[in-house]
C-alpha cells in the first residue's frame, strides 16, 4: 500500500513538472498543450523518414547535424516503422496552409507531419528549441539532457512572406557572413531574404555583358570595394533554399543608380553635347535604358529562380527627366502629362520584360505614383497605408514601414549606441507591428503578403555590426509574421526571448541586449517645473535613481512617481534583474530661462522625427551628439523651422543658443541663417538679431549662439531651410533635412 501511494505521488509530481514547464518556442506556436512525461533523444533513436523526398531530408539535416557535434549522437534513418524510440516523419496533404506543421511528442516517439517538406523543418525549428541552449554549440559537450517534452504542437505561418532584406551595396558583406546570417533567419522561420545588391555607392552584382558593372564606385563612396560572382550568387541561393529560404534580388532602378552610371554613362539623361545634365545617379528612361536594364534582369533571372524579381523604383528626383529632350520627346510621344507617369511608364517597360519570363516584379511603394504597373507587388515602406492602398486595387502588397520595420534605426535611448540612420524602431516598437492596414475588407486583407525589416547600411561596416542592428529585433519581427495577432503578448515574449538569446550566444551572435531599457518622458505642468517620469519594458521591475550624477545602488531612491526638476541635475536610473541593477542611464538636464515654457511651432515636423514633441525643444535636454534619431532632436523635410517662446512674462534675455545637426551622407543640412524676433503682445514683433550660419567641415552637431541685450515676452526664432541639397553630394537636387535640438535662452 505505501508502494502505491508513493508511486501515485511521484507521477503527481512529475505531472507537475511538466505541467508547469516553461515552453520558450519562438515564434509562438499557434496551438500548444504540454502533456506528461518526455521522450529521450540517444544514440538508438532512428528518423523514420516516410516521405522518399530529398527535400524532407535536408529539413532534417539541422537536427541531425547539432545533435551529432554537440551530443555526440548520430541518427540514422530508416524506412521501417518502429513502435518506439523514433522520429516518424511524413507529409500529409490535408493541411490548409503549405507551410503547417505538427508535431506531436509523447515518451515512445515523436511524431512531425507537414504539408510539404518547409513544415517538416519549421517543426525541426521547434524541436530544438526544446532542446537546451548547449544543442547550438559547434564542439562536442558532455552531459547535455536530451530529453524534451511531451506536448503537441498545431502550427502554420500567419503570412506566407518572412522577409528580412539586407543592403550590401553601402557596405560589401562576404559570402560566409550571408551564408551565417541565413542560418539566423531560418531558424525563425522566416522565409525571404532580400538582397539588395545595387545601389549608388556600388554594384555587387557580377555582370558578364557588362563587366565594368561591378567594378564601377560612386565617387562619394571611392573604396567601397567588392562584389559577388554569378558561381557565389549561385552557391548562395542554393543553400538558402536548403533553409527553405528564397532570395529576391533587387536591382534598384531608376534611380540609385550612380554606380551604374559611372561604368555606363550613356544611360543618363545627355544634352545635346552628350554631356550628363544632372548627375543624380538615375537612369534615363529612353529605349536605350531600357534594354540595358533588361539585359542586367536577364542575368539576374538566371541566378534567382524567385517567382519575384525586385526593381525598386523608390528616391527618383527625376529633376534631370525635366530638361532632358529624350525625355521630354519621349512623353510627347506616349502622352504622358507627368513626371511621375514617364517613370511609371519606365517601370511598366521593365515589368513587361519580367512577366514574359514568366517572374513578377516587386518595388517600393514610389511605384503607385502616376500609375501602378498592372501585375506589380508593392512593398510599402513610407507608410503602411500605402500598403493597404495597393490592396484596394487588387495588388497584392509587402509592408515595411519605417515607423517599425527599419533596422537602421536606433533601437536605444543609450548615447553610446553605434552610430545609425536615424529614426527610432525599438523591440517593443517592432513587435507592436500590425502588417494588415487598417480599413481593409477580409477580401483586400488577402492580398497583404506579410512584414519585412529592412537594414540599410550606410553606417553598418562589418558583418557584426549587422548581427546587433539585426537581432533581437528581428526575432519580433519573425513572431509579427508567423504568430497570430490574438496571440501575441510582449512580456511574454521577453520571457521567452531571454532563452533564445541564450542559443545565439552558443552560435556566437552579436544581438543588441537592450531589453529592460528605462525610459523617460516629460509630463506637462501646470508649474513649468520640469517633470522626469522613469518606466521600463519590464513594468514590475524597480528602478532606483540619483540626481547628483553618481550611480545608483539598491539603498538609493526607489522610483515611484514624476520627480520634480527645479535647477540643472544630472539624472542617473537603473532597473534590477535577478538582483542585480542593469541597463543604468543618463540624462543630463541644463536649465535655462527656457526650460519648461511653451512653445508654439508654425509647422510640425515630419511625423518619422517628432518622437519627443515641441517639449523638446524646451526641457532642458540636448539630443545625441552622433545622432539625430533619438527624442530630442526634431526634422522637417524641405521646410523651415519657425517657433516661439511664450515665458509667460516680460524676460530679460542676453543671448539664445541653437542646435542643429548636420550630415550630409543622410541628406541632414544646417539652416542657411536664424533670425530672432522679439515681442511682448504675441501679434507684433521686431527682428532683434540675424545670424548667417557657415556651413561645417565636418557632420555632427553645431551650436550657434546669438547675443542681444532684450527684454521681451515672445522669443520668436527662424531658421530657414538650406533649399536644394547642392550637386556632388548625397540627394543631390532634392529637398535637405533640417534637424533642430535644445534652445537655450540666458
Amino acid at each position: 500500500m505505501k508502494r502505491i501511494i508513493l508511486l501515485l505521488v511521484c507521477l503527481c509530481s512529475l505531472g507537475k513538472v511538466f505541467a508547469q514547464q516553461q515552453i520558450n518556442i519562438i515564434p509562438l506556436p499557434k496551438h500548444l498543450s504540454v502533456e506528461h512525461g518526455f521522450f529521450l533523444i540517444n544514440k538508438e533513436t532512428k528518423i523514420i523518414d516516410l516521405t522518399n523526398n530529398t527535400e524532407t531530408k535536408n529539413a532534417l539535416k539541422p537536427l541531425k547535424e547539432k545533435l551529432q557535434k554537440s551530443a555526440g549522437i548520430n541518427l540514422s534513418f530508416q524506412t521501417k516503422i518502429t513502435k518506439a524510440n523514433c522520429i516518424v516523419v511524413e507529409l500529409d496533404k490535408n493541411f490548409t496552409n503549405p507551410e503547417a506543421y505538427s508535431l506531436k511528442i509523447s515518451p515512445s516517439k515523436v511524431s512531425i507531419k507537414a504539408a510539404n517538406p518547409s513544415g517538416v523543418f519549421y517543426a525541426v525549428q521547434s524541436i530544438l528549441q526544446l532542446l537546451p541552449a548547449e544543442i547550438e554549440q559547434s564542439t562536442f559537450a558532455k552531459n547535455i539532457d536530451t530529453k524534451i517534452p511531451a506536448l503537441t504542437i498545431e502550427d502554420a505561418p500567419r503570412f506566407p512572406y518572412r522577409g528580412i532584406m539586407l543592403d550590401v551595396s553601402r557596405h560589401f558583406m562576404p559570402v560566409d557572413f550571408i551564408k551565417k546570417y541565413l542560418d539566423e533567419l531560418a531558424a525563425l522561420k522566416l522565409n525571404r531574404f532580400h538582397w539588395h545588391l545595387t545601389d549608388g555607392q556600388a554594384f555587387r552584382f557580377e555582370s558578364k555583358k557588362y563587366p565594368l558593372l561591378h567594378t564601377a564606385k560612386s565617387p562619394q563612396w571611392p573604396t567601397n570595394e567588392g562584389f559577388y560572382s554569378q558561381a557565389e550568387m549561385r552557391d548562395i541561393v542554393k543553400y538558402a533554399a536548403e533553409r527553405f529560404i528564397t532570395i529576391i534580388p533587387e536591382i534598384d532602378v531608376p534611380a540609385h543608380s550612380n554606380a551604374a552610371l559611372v561604368a555606363y554613362p550613356q544611360f543618363a539623361c545627355l544634352d545635346s553635347t552628350g554631356k550628363q545634365l544632372l548627375f543624380q545617379g538615375e537612369f534615363c528612361p529612353k529605349d536605350e535604358s531600357i534594354a540595358f536594364v533588361n539585359d542586367i534582369l536577364d542575368e539576374v533571372m538566371e541566378i534567382f529562380p524567385s517567382k519575384y524579381i525586385h526593381i525598386g523604383g523608390d528616391e527618383a528626383s527625376k529633376t534631370a527627366w525635366h530638361k532632358c529632350p529624350n525625355c521630354q520627346k519621349r512623353m510627347k510621344e506616349k502622352g504622358l502629362k507627368s513626371i511621375d507617369e514617364l517613370q511609371s511608364d519606365f517601370i511598366k517597360s521593365i515589368e513587361q520584360h519580367v512577366n514574359q519570363k514568366g517572374r513578377q516584379i516587386i518595388g517600393w511603394d514610389e511605384i503607385l505614383d502616376g500609375g501602378l504597373a498592372p501585375n506589380a507587388t508593392v512593398m510599402a515602406w513610407r507608410s503602411i497605408e500605402s500598403g493597404g492602398t495597393a490592396a484596394k486595387m487588387k495588388h497584392h502588397a509587402i509592408i515595411s514601414p519605417t515607423s517599425h520595420c527599419y533596422l537602421d534605426y536606433y533601437q536605444s535611448e543609450d548615447p553610446n549606441e553605434p552610430l545609425a540612420f536615424g529614426g527610432f524602431v525599438n523591440l517593443p516598437k517592432i513587435y507592436s507591428f500590425e502588417p494588415i492596414p487598417e480599413g481593409l475588407t477580409k477580401e483586400e486583407e488577402k492580398y497583404i503578403l506579410g512584414g519585412q525589416a529592412n537594414l540599410w547600411t550606410e553606417q553598418v561596416p562589418v558583418g557584426s555590426h549587422v548581427e546587433y542592428m539585426t537581432f533581437p529585433r528581428a526575432v519580433a519581427l519573425a513572431e509579427v509574421d508567423w504568430s497570430t495577432k490574438e496571440s501575441r503578448n510582449y512580456n511574454d515574449f521577453l520571457n521567452r526571448l531571454s532563452s533564445y538569446l541564450n542559443r545565439m550566444d552558443y552560435r556566437q551572435i552579436n544581438y543588441a541586449k537592450h531589453f529592460f531599457e528605462i525610459k523617460t518622458s516629460m509630463p506637462t505642468s501646470a508649474d513649468n517645473t520640469i517633470q522626469l517620469a522613469l518606466s521600463c519594458d519590464n513594468g514590475d521591475a524597480p528602478i532606483y535613481y540619483t540626481l547628483d550624477g553618481t550611480s545608483p545602488t539598491l539603498q538609493s531612491a526607489k522610483y515611484s512617481s514624476p520627480i520634480a526638476i527645479r535647477k540643472s541635475s544630472t539624472v542617473k536610473a537603473a532597473t534590477v534583474m535577478k538582483g542585480k541593477l542593469v541597463d543604468e542611464i543618463t540624462r543630463t538636464i541644463t536649465y535655462n530661462k527656457a526650460t519648461g515654457h511653451l512653445m508654439s511651432l508654425k509647422t510640425a515636423p515630419d511625423q518619422r522625427y517628432n518622437r519627443g514633441g515641441v517639449k523638446a525643444l524646451t526641457n532642458g535636454m540636448f539630443g545625441g551628439e552622433s545622432r539625430f534619431g533619438d527624442e530630442e532632436w526634431l526634422g522637417w523635410n524641405g521646410l523651415d523651422f519657425e517657433g516661439t517662446i511664450d515665458f509667460g512674462k516680460i524676460t530679460d534675455i542676453q543671448k539664445a543658443t541653437f542646435r542643429f545637426f548636420h550630415k550630409p551622407s543622410s541628406w541632414i543640412w544646417i539652416p542657411s541663417e536664424v533670425q530672432i524676433f522679439g515681442s511682448n503682445d504675441g501679434v507684433n514683433y521686431e527682428q532683434i538679431a540675424q545670424q548667417k550660419v557657415a556651413v561645417p567641415t565636418k557632420e555632427g552637431v553645431t551650436q550657434v549662439q546669438v547675443s542681444f541685450n532684450k527684454s521681451v515676452k515672445y522669443l520668436k526664432i527662424i531658421a530657414p531651410s538650406f533649399g536644394t541639397i547642392p550637386a556632388n553630394s548625397t540627394g543631390a537636387g532634392d529637398k535637405p533635412w533640417l534637424f533642430v535640438d535644445e534652445i537655450v535662452v540666458e
